[in-house]
């Protein structure tokens, strides 16, 4: 009986290296894998861009600073075991100073890396549908900030995080790889409180509360993460503008006077102004 065991416990041993060491491979070739997108340009258009637009964007609508840093130089994202050691890279002049200004978009709209490469952990698949002006602002903006000298932190991630990869639950990861590289650019409507620019601010809500924004476990996520709300919020009469504000504003549901948790991005929330909340709420409350 022994011998039995021990036996099993050695197959079972042999089997999780096979995997583990299947994993490793499959995740490595994905993260070095070569990507081509479509031919633009957009450099006449970061000349003549508003980098104030490209600030708000960064620090607000987009969501950019949370993990790149307020100074642009870099934040912790994630240090989690499962997971991995996960810091945003610096994006001032010192570190783009050999980027073009088509390779800084296809980064931020299509993920892919000035090497040919996807990226690894960057959710452009919410930036995708950006227009040319938003993503040239965003890039004036980018040029325009102090350098900041840094030693690049260099991630890892961990068995958790590898094993989502590989296994296609963690978008996040290889952005590259499932987002349409020959996809132009959006058309931007007119910036106001309408439904039309509400649905276009809330593609960057897409990555933790889905395309259909019915919510549910945040792909790729910290595990220690509660699921992503559902806020098609057409479905219940009691969002009106004054309780959608009343929740932006201050960070607590006036449904259950519960405050809203991480990874929910309150502190940025905060910051919209009455034009974006209401452009918001009137698109999500378009939705039953």
């Amino acid at each position: 009986m022994k011998r039995i065991i021990l036996r099993a416990l050695i197959f079972l041993l042999v089997l999780a290296g096979a995997v583990a060491a299947l994993i490793a491979y499959r995740f490595n070739r994905m993260a070095n894998e070569p990507h081509t997108a479509a031919d633009f340009t957009i450099s006449a258009d970061v000349q003549t861009a508003d980098p104030r637009l490209g600030e708000r964007i960064y620090s607000v609508r987009a969501g950019c600073i949370d993990c790149h840093g307020e100074n642009l130089a870099g934040a912790k994202v994630m240090e989690n075991g499962a997971m991995g050691s996960i810091h945003g890279p610096n994006l001032t002049p010192f570190a783009l100073k050999d980027w073009s200004d088509e390779e800084i978009a296809r980064a931020i709209r299509y993920g892919i890396h000035q090497e040919g490469r996807s990226l690894h952990f960057m959710p452009s698949f919410e930036y995708v549908g950006f227009s040319k002006g938003d993503i040239a602002a965003l890039i004036a903006y980018l040029r325009s900030v102090p350098a900041v000298e840094s030693t690049p932190h260099v991630n890892s991630f961990g068995p958790v995080a590898r094993t989502l990869a590989v296994f296609g639950k963690m978008p996040i990861m290889f952005p590259a790889s499932i987002i349409d590289l020959q996809q132009g650019f959006a058309e931007k409507p007119a910036e106001g409180g309408t439904a039309e620019f509400g649905r276009y601010l809330a593609a960057s809500c897409t990555g933790c509360h889905g395309a259909d924004f019915q919510g549910g476990p945040i792909p790729g996520g910290d595990p220690s993460w509660p699921p992503a709300s559902n806020i098609r919020l057409g479905a219940d009469p009691v969002w009106s503008l004054e309780s959608f504000t009343t929740m932006i504003r201050t960070g607590t549901s006036p449904t259950t006077g519960v405050a809203m948790r991480p990874p929910m991005p309150v502190h940025l929330l905060k910051q919209l102004n009455e034009e974006e909340i209401t452009a918001l709420w009137k698109y999500l409350g378009s939705l039953k």
